[in-house]
């Protein structure tokens, strides 16, 4: 050996033994990378084992075995499969033997468990990864999604989590690709986890742009045969390649983003960042749903198919996912091969649905599904004809119509008092009023202003 070269530490098993005093019945070479104290649904590979399990086989990819009363079965079967086996005395508890590796494995060896963690990470999914970060660092963890949701955690964490990445008394927040790594503690034990856990948030976001390609990759495909499906040039029985079931019930969603206003270059180019962003969002939420689901552009819109258990839950749920003030109409619950229909369903609902809502077809009331077969400039004309009044007797109209229909006695009195004028102001305006409209006594006047109203917010929407 060259002086000065540098000498990784030995973290192998009967190293690891050796170190800790205890006897040594069956020695290993492989590398001790967590440890598992209990059974749980982790992988075990490059796990040292604290207990003895009641079933050998799944263990195969361990270190090795470190329990206080081996069985023969157990030594039969790591001299077979190249584990290690040792044993720890009754007088040492195993807290404090966990303790003690810990200790060895993250801070007196850190480079190589580092090292080796890093090769367990990118095998790892990220539940079992939280836990294999909860047993090196002592912190407790959870994985938060952009809209709020828990996706995992390992430790006692706390109810509510932060949305954004920064840091606060006893918790830290990391951008890990689609969501945040929280990690919460001592100040002493995050700060010399920070390195850490920096590197775990970098490896979820690498893998979040992973899936992210993938998905692309798949929902490519998806896209071509959704378009298919609206245009009626696709058959129905090509969604059972996307594992789409017949008879299983499904929606239509419409989703656009807030408008970014202006003609020019910029303003194109921020709708198409924005669009993109949605569909990323879209099927960030619709993958963590595990159901079958097909994505595509329509323009600034994207349309999303999917399995569907609980419609306004999952649209609601949808709808947090993406960007803020976005909106999102969806169709009536299918189990056809209708998607030309949930289309059209679902678009009438987005037109209907104001910034931040989630507005499903089966929940139009009739007035607003009438009004939205018009087109916009046959709305904007019936707005013109039936309510032709300048802004404050507009505001005044509202606010009394509004009254009278949830208070049956002084109405006026009460309009009034919301408009912030007298009772005789508010009868003068009500007189002009009447004089542009007709009178507000008159059904078919109530009608007209009823059908210019509800047009006005649909157009507004």
């Amino acid at each position: 050996m060259k002086a000065g070269e540098f000498v990784p530490p030995d973290l192998s098993f009967s190293a690891l033994v050796g170190d800790l005093g205890l006897p040594l019945l069956h020695p290993s070479d492989r590398p001790v990378l967590h440890l598992l104290e209990a059974p749980r649904p982790v992988p075990v590979e490059g796990a040292l084992v604290l207990f003895p399990p009641p079933s050998l086989y799944p263990y195969r990819g361990a270190s090795g075995f470190l329990v206080r009363e081996p069985t023969e079965a157990l030594l039969a079967f790591a001299q077979k499969e190249g584990l290690g086996v040792a044993a720890y005395p009754p007088w040492l508890a195993q807290e404090e033997l966990e303790k003690a590796i810990r200790q060895r494995l993250f801070q007196k060896a850190g480079g190589m468990a580092l090292a080796g963690l890093l090769d367990l990470f990118l095998k790892l999914p990220d539940r079992a990864l939280l836990e294999v970060l909860h047993q090196a660092t002592g912190l407790a963890l959870a994985r938060v999604a952009p809209w709020g949701e828990v996706l995992g955690f390992a430790g006692p964490v706390p109810p509510r989590h932060p949305q954004e990445a920064g840091a606060g008394p006893g918790w830290l927040a990391l951008e890990a690709g689609e969501g945040l790594l929280v990690a919460y503690g001592e100040e002493a034990l995050l700060g010399r986890a920070r390195g850490l856990l920096e590197v775990a948030s970098r490896l979820l976001r690498l893998r979040g742009l992973e899936r992210s390609l993938e998905r692309m990759q798949e929902e490519s495909l998806g896209a071509a045969l959704l378009e298919g499906l609206i245009l009626g040039e696709a058959e129905p029985e090509r969604l059972f390649a996307f594992g789409f079931a017949e008879g299983v019930e499904w929606v239509l969603a419409l989703a656009e983003p807030p408008p970014v206003p202006g003609r020019h270059r910029l303003a194109e180019e921020r709708r198409r960042e924005a669009t993109l962003e949605l569909r990323r969002r879209a099927g960030a939420f619709l993958d963590r749903l595990g159901v079958p689901y097909l994505l595509a552009p329509r323009g600034n819109r994207v349309v999303a198919l999917w399995q569907v258990h609980h419609p306004g839950r999952e649209a609601e749920g949808l709808l947090k996912t993406l960007l803020p003030g976005s909106r999102l109409g969806y169709s009536a619950v299918h189990a056809g091969a209708e998607v030309e229909e949930a289309y059209r369903e679902a678009l009438i609902a987005l037109k209907a649905a104001r910034s931040g809502e989630a507005l499903a077809f089966t929940a139009l009331d009739p007035v607003a599904f009438v009004l939205l077969q018009q087109s916009p400039e046959d709305l904007k004309a019936l707005v013109e004809r039936y309510l032709p009044l300048p802004p404050k007797l507009l505001k005044t109209l509202e606010v009394y119509l509004d009254t009278a229909a949830t208070s049956r006695k002084e109405h006026l009195l009460e309009a009034a008092e919301k408009l912030h004028i007298h009772p005789n102001t508010l009868r003068y305006r009500l007189k002009r009023i009447e004089a542009l409209l007709g009178p507000l006594t008159r059904p078919e006047t109530l009608a007209r202003v009823h059908l210019a109203l509800r047009a006005r917010d649909l157009l507004a929407g």
